[in-house]
């Protein structure tokens, strides 16, 4: 065994290449930073079973620091893994995505949502790091709210959960 005293960052590409290479090995195929051309405006979903959660968490998140214009994008941005089949998303987050503005939005997470990941786990790497990102003013926001969007709208398209990976240290 060679012990590997390598230091990386918590953006190491090289840790993203290797969980691409291990869902590839896993599942045969896996697209990297793969975008679906979903919506990205609560109001597209009012009708879905995450329609009433999404207009809770938009609402919250505006309230919080009183950035009502955070949703940039008409749709969600690229996922960082898609494996079609089964069909889920996977997602690596490093520290920035465990922000206050990511708590509030998993904690307005139903309790049945079925998800690939520990929302309890995340909620405590949130209050644990308090991560902030201002620059824009509003990126804390933007990254919850597409994070969100990356847990809950792949259920409406009979995705199975969405999984993610905490990639720091």
């Amino acid at each position: 065994n060679v012990l590997n005293n390598n230091l990386h960052s918590a953006h190491c590409r090289l840790c993203k290449q290797r969980v691409g290479e291990m869902l590839k090995a896993i599942y045969g195929r896996c697209r990297q930073n793969y975008s679906f051309g979903w919506s990205a405006s609560p109001r597209d979903y009012a009708k879905t079973p995450i329609g009433t959660t999404l207009d809770r968490i938009q609402s919250s998140l505006e309230n919080f620091r009183g950035h009502g214009d955070f949703i940039k994008s008409p749709l969600v941005p690229p996922c960082d893994y898609y494996v079609s089949a089964p069909p889920f998303i996977l997602e690596f987050d490093e520290n920035q995505h465990f922000s206050r503005p990511r708590l509030i939005a998993l904690s307005l997470y139903p309790d049945d949502l079925k998800l690939g990941f520990s929302v309890a786990d995340w909620r405590d790497l949130c209050r644990g790091l308090e991560a902030r990102d201002d620059e824009p003013f509003d990126r804390d926001e933007r990254r919850a709210w597409y994070d969100t969007l990356r847990d809950l709208v792949p259920t409406v398209y009979g995705f199975a959960p969405t999984a993610r990976v905490y990639g720091g240290a």
